[in-house]
């Protein structure tokens, strides 16, 4: 199989794994009434590409993302939160992977917690009020414990997975010693 066979392998690999997740998501009604609280399984996808293949995939896997999870909610507004959670999450992932500060669990929380951080901002732009600031404990929370879970499914899949070589990923490959 040629490089770029396996390119586009993947490539559909992550892409349907993102499709699944959002829609298994999307089937799971939280006990939570405040918008923005979910779970964020496609993350596991993002979390995964991002340590075994480097950011690039990453990002390209953030961005549909976005686009599947938006096509699925069906309002053009929602890709506004969602982008600008993503956005504001790759980021803080990025950084934290980069600087290696933690493990794959706490670059979860992290980028969760910044997800919804991102979300209440683009709130706060679109609707001119920082009354829906009133929503930022329960989201801090959820965050963490959805955070918590995908970082633990992602860091299970990586452990079950053998390393994939890829040009332009780093030394960040996500070896049996590294933090989970």
């Amino acid at each position: 199989m040629t490089e770029r066979s396996l390119r586009v392998a993947r490539l559909a690999l992550f892409a349907a794994l993102t499709l699944v997740l959002c829609y298994v998501e999307s089937t799971i009604v939280l006990p939570v009434t405040i918008p923005g609280v979910k779970l964020g399984l496609a993350n596991v996808a993002v979390l995964i590409a991002l340590y075994l293949m480097g950011p690039r995939w990453a990002l390209g896997i953030m961005i549909l993302k976005v686009l599947v999870i938006s096509f699925f909610v069906g309002a053009p507004s929602m890709m506004l939160y969602s982008l600008a959670g993503s956005a504001l999450a790759f980021v803080g992932m990025l950084a934290a992977w980069k600087l290696d500060l933690f493990g794959i669990v706490a670059t979860s929380v992290l980028s969760a917690v910044l997800h919804n951080a991102g979300q209440l901002l683009m709130a706060m732009a679109l609707m001119h009020t920082t009354v829906i600031l009133i929503n930022l404990p329960v989201m801090l929370i959820a965050a963490c414990v959805m955070g918590t879970l995908t970082g633990s499914v992602a860091a299970g899949v990586l452990k079950a997975l053998p390393a994939i070589t890829q040009a332009g990923a780093s030394k960040h490959r996500f070896p049996a010693k590294r933090r989970a």
